[in-house]
């Protein structure tokens, strides 16, 4: 049993410290009760890993000073009792720490390796939170939209009140429109997130949003494996910063696409 117990300190390491990146991803998605509560097993299977190695240097310390502490108030004593040669006699020895076997640096080395693969994998499947695991992944349906034409006050008012002189004075409303607008919203439906903002950063407006199709909240981190699946607003509408919306899934779920 004694030889098993290092190795068995290295899983209860390993399993700590995922459970403590599963407590991050909850702080990221918002869930705090169960980031604590993830926190709790982290804590309870850290001091299962390194709980007794500390307490037991502790303990090897503890005894090393006692040992030093002893040799020095006996040596003292036989300086009073006139024995020299026991008076300079050297401190024993301190005992030397247990060696840490090269088959628990191996599997040490090789649990950090997984947990570094898992938290890699959880930022590029976009930090899902793992107590919604099952929360439908299909898509809500976007609300139908009506479109307008879009008139301006100025122009309203123009027809209401001043009576037209000539054609030439006449303000078009769609020619108003342009004038007011800062850019054209492209179709950007099936591309990628990083793809989609590209294009429109390229018609003109810098800031775009993203947003999860699912209504989970999921981040999106590595923007290339998001599909956008619907945008607001539509294709052809005139945006500023910051209006465009991007509804998005992940790549590896149906998006219609």
């Amino acid at each position: 049993m004694k030889f098993v117990v290092p190795y068995l300190r290295v899983v209860a390491g390993m399993f700590a410290a995922i459970t403590l990146w599963l407590a991050i991803v909850e702080v990221l998605n918002g869930n705090l009760a169960d980031a604590i509560l993830f926190v709790a097993f982290a804590a309870g299977l850290g001091y299962l890993a390194i709980g007794k190695p500390l307490r037991d240097r502790r303990r090897r310390i503890k005894a090393e000073q006692d040992a030093i502490a002893a040799r020095a108030e006996a040596g003292h004593r036989a300086f009073l009792a006139g024995d020299v040669h026991a008076a300079m006699a050297p401190p024993p020895e301190p005992p030397k720490p247990p060696r840490i076997r090269r088959g628990v640096i191996i599997a040490a080395a090789v649990a950090g390796l997984f947990v570094l693969m898992g938290i890699i994998s959880d930022i590029s499947d976009g930090l899902d939170s793992p107590t919604k695991d099952d929360v439908s992944t299909t898509p809500r349906a976007a609300a139908p939209t009506t479109t307008t034409p879009y008139t301006t006050s100025a122009a309203t008012k123009a027809r209401t009140v001043a009576p037209e002189t000539t054609p030439a004075t006449r303000i078009s409303t769609t020619q108003a429109a342009v004038a007011a607008s800062t850019a054209v919203m492209p179709n950007v439906v099936c591309m990628d997130l990083q793809a989609a903002q590209d294009t429109i950063q390229a018609a003109g407006v810098f800031y775009s949003t993203s947003v999860d199709a699912t209504g989970q909240g999921r981040a999106q981190v590595w923007d290339r494996n998001w599909v956008v699946v619907d945008q607001t607003p539509s294709v052809g509408a005139s945006i500023g910063e910051g209006d465009p919306v991007l509804s998005v899934l992940k790549e590896d779920e149906f998006s219609g696409c």
